[in-house]
Formats: structure tokens, sequence, C-alpha cells
């Protein structure tokens, strides 16, 4: 029974412990590790027999036997929730998804930060297990995120105050749930906290994705550069960019989908008129660079950041473009 959620959603449509109203093998998929916590606890929140939880590099084929393929003394009731099970053996995970595991009345988590091919065989070999996905909050849906979070932390933020956040912090999951916990920890019990008092606890700290992104469609290669390089040495917030920028191209080159839309919105005109200075060939060009670097950011070579400042050069001297980058 396959599941996906934005985390908003997945708050309301939960309640507080619902693992108790699962049995059997429960597949959790989260975008992250600290989205995936917030899911666990959620989830057993208020229970008073808690799973038990288990890490899977420690965990042997013996232990499946001992706890799913037998009978105790007294029963086999206790919960378990199986932590990093892609680090699990071979022949451990072939156990794990058996399908005559003595599971009736209780449930085996296991809880995943990402589609990994462990999962993928799961969900293909154990079609009875119950599937439950957390989906990375897209871009455009930070104000949710942001209202989930005041909401998560109970915290009374201004208006003022939610609009600073989304323009000062970093629009992803981790750095704007810190950035909550923070003002929660200094105004646990406050009534209503004001834009004084977030501004003065949490400094400006983002990188305008959308600027990086108009540069690239105005082509002004300088500026372009200036701030892509502006998160040095971040090659997990590098491969997010460079992913960002690769869809807002492929829009550029090809600005049909607009013409299904009855209202524009400030993205999309932009999309319009810069879209014009576009030749496919061009395009298609800078694309294929957006991609080497997109999979050099996964592969964290150094020589990546060699290169953009290369191009940062360059480019200050009128000399980059897509077509004249040589690879890495």
């Amino acid at each position: 029974m396959p599941s996906s959620w934005q985390i908003w959603d997945f708050f309301q449509s939960y309640p507080r412990g619902a693992l108790s109203s699962l049995e059997g093998l429960v597949l959790l998929e989260a975008f992250d590790s600290l989205s995936l916590r917030l899911m666990k606890d959620h989830l057993v929140a208020g229970l008073e027999h808690k799973p038990r939880l288990v890490m899977g590099g420690e965990l042997s084929a013996n232990w499946v036997e001992d706890e799913f393929l037998s009978l105790g003394l007294f029963g086999n009731t206790d919960s378990f929730i199986v932590n990093h099970p892609d680090e699990a053996s071979a022949a451990l995970k072939e156990e794990l998804l058996r399908g005559d595991l003595l599971l009736q009345g209780r449930v085996l988590v296991l809880a995943f930060t990402s589609e990994s091919a462990f999962l993928k065989k799961a969900l293909k070999s154990a079609p009875h297990a119950t599937h439950v996905k957390l989906e990375a909050p897209r871009f455009w849906e930070t104000a949710k995120l942001v209202d989930f979070l005041a909401n998560y932390f109970r915290l009374p933020l201004a208006f003022e105050a939610k609009q600073y956040l989304l323009e000062a912090v970093e629009n992803e999951f981790a750095p704007l749930y810190s950035s909550f916990r923070l003002i929660k920890l200094n105004f646990p019990e406050a009534q209503q906290v004001t834009l004084e008092q977030v501004r003065d606890l949490v400094a400006v700290d983002r990188l305008d994705q959308f600027a990086l992104a108009r540069e690239l469609g105005k082509k002004a290669w300088p500026q372009f550069f200036e701030r892509l390089l502006s998160v040095e040495h971040d090659f997990d917030r590098y491969r997010q960019l460079f992913l960002f920028l690769q869809s807002h191209l492929a829009k550029l080159a090809d600005p049909s989908y607009l013409a299904a839309k009855n209202r524009l919105s400030k993205y999309d005109q932009e999309i319009q008129t810069l879209g014009r200075n576009w030749q496919v060939r061009e395009a298609s060009d800078c694309l294929r660079t957006l991609q080497r670097w997109e999979i050099a950011s996964k592969a964290r070579d150094p020589l990546l950041l060699t290169e953009l400042r290369r191009s940062h050069l360059l480019a200050l001297r009128g000399g980059w473009g897509p077509s004249l980058v040589s690879k890495v």
C-alpha cells in the first residue's frame, strides 16, 4: 500500500501514534535523516509500547530467525524499527523480505532516507508491505513548509517574521528547521514572536536561486559565477542548484508549456521574456555543462570548484560561454 506525502500533509493525515494501527512490514522513506526522524517520532508518539530500535548493520540472519520465524516462550510481540537497513548484509536483506515472517499484531519497520536499491527490491518483492514516503518540499512550496514548522514548534510568528525567514534562510528543510528550533529555544512561551526578535536571532544566510536562474537566463556570467561561488565547499547544495538550473534552462529553451496556463506568474513571465535570447544549440551546450557539474557535485570532485573559479575569471574577461567549456 504505497502513499506519498508532503511533510505537512503527512502530519495532518496520520495521527500521533499511528504506527499502532499498522501491521506487518512497513517501509518508511524520507528525503533526509531529519525528516525521517520527525516521521518516526510522530508515528510512535504516545504509544505505551514503543518499537525497539535496531541498526541494520548490527543484525544477522539469526536475529530474524529468533524474532520472526520461531515462537518464543511468551510469544513474539515486540515491534522493531530497523535504522539504516541498507547497511544490512545481503543475506539479512533477503531474510527481512520473507513472506512468512510472524508479524501478526506487530510491525517490522525499515526506515530509509532515499530510494535505494534495497528499497526498490523491497517494493517489488514485498507487495504486501505498507510504504509511506515523504517527498522533499518543492521550491515553490516553501511558504507551506514555514507554516508547517511554525505549527510543529507551536511558534506564533508574526506574518512579517515568516516573510523574513523565507528571504533570509536557505529554502530547504534542514536550515529552516534549525532556525525554528533556535527561535523556540529563545521564546518557548511567547504569545507572539515579532520580526525584530527573529531578526536578532537569525542572520541572512541564503543564496537566492531565482536570482541565480535570472542571471543564467540573461547570460550575465560574471554575476552568475560570483553568486554560485558563494556556496563554495557545499557539494550537496551545488547538486541541488544544478538540478534546479537544468529544469529552469529546459523551460527557457522550450517555453511552450506556458500556452496551457490561464495566468502567468512573475517567474513564467521571466521565462517568456528571457527564453527569446536562447538558441536551441546554445541551450543544449549549457544543459550538458550543468549535467556534468551535477555529476561532479555528486562525486564531490574538488576539481569542480577549480573549474567554477576559472570560469568566473573567464567570464570577467568576457571569454566564457557554455560551448567554450572544456571538461574538468
